[in-house]
């Protein structure tokens, strides 16, 4: 597929030397429909959006989105859709993904430390710590799916703007879309104009951030669009971590190489370094014998004490750890980021009188280099090369009554990993391959049964692939006999940070330490407070096959020009894989079905928009990623997926964006949500302690002969899943003179929920707001602007991802502080 890529890069680069020619004898210098930027795309990124209509009127201005892979505006797209536009990007100060969640209320993102992000939406998702898990949500970037969660950094810069799918997109979009899409639009080269835009800003925490992009004719039939960004600022902590060191470089080239045929060559890089995103501890949940049950106890630390300060430590090293008989001690290892993005697309259009064919190729590569000590681990590194190949074509057309779209997709991807998680008294040594393969067939047929009303067809026949070969080498370090009654070896030498098994057994046997692949038995025969390190190895070799037929029913009624009805059922899938989990290395696919019904409107002369959608998602095999301890004799803590079987999701979104007076906008978004699992079945090790979730539990012997806890937390509510979620916002622009100012002032509110599936109430992140302002000063013709702004003035710091330790300690990643700063920009054109 590679040499598929190039060749198709190839022939493009070879056309796009032909521009000349073609310019010189073509009558008709029409574009051929890719989405080109608008306006209003841009528009310096800090100034206030236009109230005024595409044809000159008073009113909410229209946006064009793809998300049915066909331009239309965002009010007639019959479909749950966010749109996040340009200058909203820039006042929410969203330069990551996990910043997404702040500007779109039914989207929840958090960086889990390290490279990767997990999304959720509606409160479907996974926590996507490593590479052999795959994201619930697709994660797509100028038409190409990216399969690593890893990848989504340095890309959000000079956007035309933000489309966040609600719900399985389980046609058009295709592989692992149970929970929706997030596509991420990059401005487009916009051929026979000179233009460009620039913008930075300085603030607290030494904040710099800057942007910018030219575009540049090439003839009277190709254009040159070049653009970059830089964003840095020192740690939200007090430890330094939650830093932010992120630059990246966009190059495209579109050519018009007849009045019907255009292609575009786009290619990207990104680096992301620092610290990365820092841990946050906040307290314990130990076992206490007396009453058989956890013990909560707060450690009394702010959420700006990062897990490297001295508090911290001090706080680590009382907690004691049984199973090796002493207190713990300091990390002694700090976080790092080294990683490297960059991918090239080609994507070229053909205007038949039939219909357009779209064809799409992309090749893409990622190295991440990272240590990330979020959950109060040593460390947890990862050395991880990914490659991935894509090629979609699409043919889209009407007939008659008839719209028709009809396309094939093939995806690629190929990652080699090291990931080593030291956790004071267990280590684990990671080596493994992982590869996808993925085809498909899609189809969408629209039947316009009268100029208003619609009847939608689509499906999409999916074969997954995937293979798993690699090995888990495990070291859990015990003080003698690890049954009560408790043994003590205070001069026990904890696990210290090395790079593979050979070092640590090499450690441990200088200083008089069995290390043997032993069972727990044969430990237990040993005399009290002798220690040792018990080594275990989980191979894994296998591969897994997906087949599925999914599809899509809607119908819709363009009631007036400005109101419009829509109803549908969607079906989903989320194929299975494997994780290095013992008696949990493998979970089976996930699917969904949805039903959908609502309604876009407009009303006094487009003044206000109105848009409420209801939904009712049914899941079955419902996967869930999580870190926890595997079923081996005795249990590591790891990061498995395992299927914990049913959830039932439903709720109702609305969006009310209201234009009081030509210079006075209202506007805000609620969502209430509703989501239970109808058959959540999971388990534990049973080791004489019950297990640390406030669940109902049964003791059991499973398969294999180890005794177990099987968990039924059935009824209880989804994780990351907030009952209510607002955001509200108004603007005012005042004029002065050939001047004006622009007033905005913004709050969202998420409401509690569950950041870990322990139900342990210490994992209950109360709900907040969290407010934002702005003041903006610019001509009238936007030509250039001054912005003063500040972001989260309550310097709210609430819990938004779980990051538990293995030695009882109850760690999370929280959201930004407070943060001001003065933002300029200029545009010319």
């Amino acid at each position: 597929m590679k040499k598929i890529f190039l060749a198709s890069a190839s022939v493009s680069i070879l056309a796009l030397g032909a521009v000349q020619a073609f310019a010189q004898t073509a009558t008709d210098n029409q574009s051929a429909p890719v989405p080109q930027s608008t306006p209003a795309a841009n528009a310096p990124q800090g100034g206030a959006p236009s109230s005024v209509a595409p044809d000159g009127s008073a009113g909410i201005q229209d946006i064009i989105v793809t998300a049915q892979r066909t331009e239309q505006t965002a009010q007639k797209a019959p479909l749950p859709i966010s749109v996040v536009k340009p200058e909203e990007l820039v006042r929410q100060n969203i330069v990551r993904a996990e910043d997404l969640s702040r500007a779109v209320p039914a989207l929840v993102a958090a960086n889990n430390g390290g490279a990767t992000t997990s999304f959720f939406l509606r409160g479907v998702g996974n926590f996507t710590a490593n590479s052999y898990s795959d994201p619930a949500i697709a994660f797509n970037y100028d038409g190409v799916y990216l399969g690593r969660p890893s990848n989504t950094q340095g890309l959000f810069y000079d956007l035309q703007r933000v489309e966040v799918l609600k719900g399985p997109q389980g046609t058009l979009y295709g592989r692992n879309a149970t929970g929706g899409a997030i596509n991420v639009i990059p401005n487009r080269p916009v051929i026979g104009e000179t233009s460009g835009d620039a913008q930075a800003s300085y603030g607290n925490y030494n904040a710099v951030q800057a942007q910018g992009a030219i575009n540049l004719p090439i003839g009277q039939d190709g254009a040159f669009r070049l653009a970059g960004t830089y964003n840095r600022h020192s740690g939200y902590l007090s430890d330094g971590t939650s830093d932010q060191r992120i630059w990246g470089l966009r190059g495209q080239v579109l050519a018009n190489l007849t009045p019907n045929l255009t292609t575009r060559i786009s290619a990207d890089y990104a680096h992301d370094g620092g610290t990365g995103t820092g841990g946050f501890l906040y307290g314990t949940d130990l076992y206490n014998p007396a009453t058989n049950s956890y013990t909560y106890a707060s450690l009394g630390l702010s959420p700006s004490i990062g897990m490297h300060d001295p508090r911290s430590n001090a706080a680590i090293q009382q907690i004691f750890i049984p199973q090796v008989g002493r207190t713990a001690e300091a990390l002694g290892t700090y976080p790092s980021l080294n990683d490297g993005f960059w991918g090239v697309t080609n994507e070229t259009n053909w205007k038949t009188s039939a219909g357009t064919l779209t064809v799409q190729a992309a090749y893409r590569e990622g190295d991440v280099d990272a240590m990330s000590t979020a959950a109060a681990f040593r460390d947890d590194v990862t050395k991880e090369h990914d490659q991935q190949t894509s090629v979609e074509a699409r043919f889209a057309g009407k007939a008659g009554p008839f719209d028709y779209l009809v396309g094939a997709y093939f995806f690629k991807e190929n990652i080699k990993a090291l990931f080593t998680i030291n956790q004071l008294d267990l280590t684990s040594f990671q080596n493994y391959t992982t590869g996808t393969n993925s085809k498909a067939a899609f189809g969408r047929l629209a039947y316009h049964v009268t100029p208003t009303v619609t009847l939608t067809a689509a499906g999409r026949y999916t074969d997954d692939r995937k293979k798993f070969n690699g090995v888990s080498d495990n070291y859990l370090l015990f003080c003698g006999n690890p049954a009560p009654p408790q043994d003590f070896c205070p001069n026990l030498p904890l696990e210290p940070f090395v790079s593979n098994g050979a070092q640590l057994t090499s450690f441990y046997q200088q200083r008089g330490v069995l290390v043997a692949p032993a069972p727990l038995g044969i430990l237990g025969l040993l005399p009290p407070n002798v220690p040792s390190v018990f080594q275990s190895t989980l191979p894994i070799n296998a591969t897994t096959k997906t087949s599925k037929f999914t599809y899509r029913l809607a119908a819709d009624w363009q009631a007036t020009p400005t109101n419009l009805l829509y109803a549908s059922f969607e079906t989903g899938f989320h194929g299975g894989g494997f994780s290095f989990a013992r008696g949990l290395d493998s979970f089976k696919p996930e699917t969904i079905q949805a039903y959908t019904i609502g309604s876009k409107n407009r009303f006094f002369n487009r003044r206000v928009q109105l848009n409420i959608e209801a939904f009712y998602w049914k899941y079955k095999n419902q996967q869930f990623s999580q870190f926890g301890y595997d079923l081996g004799t005795p249990p590591s803590l790891v990061f498995y997926t395992s299927n914990v079987g049913r959830s039932t999701i439903k709720g109702v979104d609305a969006d009310l964006d209201v234009l009081v007076t030509p210079t006075t906008r209202v506007s805000g978004s609620v969502q209430y949500l509703d989501t239970k699992y109808d058959s959540f079945i999971t388990y534990a090790p049973n080791q004489g302690t019950p297990p640390n979730y406030n669940c109902p539990y049964t003791p059991i012997i499973g398969q294999g002969g180890t005794a177990q806890f099987q968990l039924n937390c059935s009824g209880k509510p989804g994780v990351n899943a907030p009952k209510w979620s607002l955001n509200a916002n108004i603007e005012q622009t005042l004029t002065l003179g050939d001047y004006k100012l622009v007033a905005q002032v913004g709050t969202r509110y998420r409401g509690a929920y569950y950041i870990a599936a322990t139900y342990q109430p210490w994992t209950y992140s109360k709900g907040a707001f969290q407010s934002d302002a702005s003041l903006t000063l610019s001509p009238a013709g936007d030509r250039w602007f001054i912005t003063g702004f500040i972001n989260n003035i309550e310097n709210k710091r609430r819990l938004i991802q779980d990051a538990p330790g293995a030695i009882g300690t109850l760690g999370a990643i929280t959201s930004d502080p407070r943060t001001f700063g003065v933002r300029v920009g200029v545009h010319f054109k």
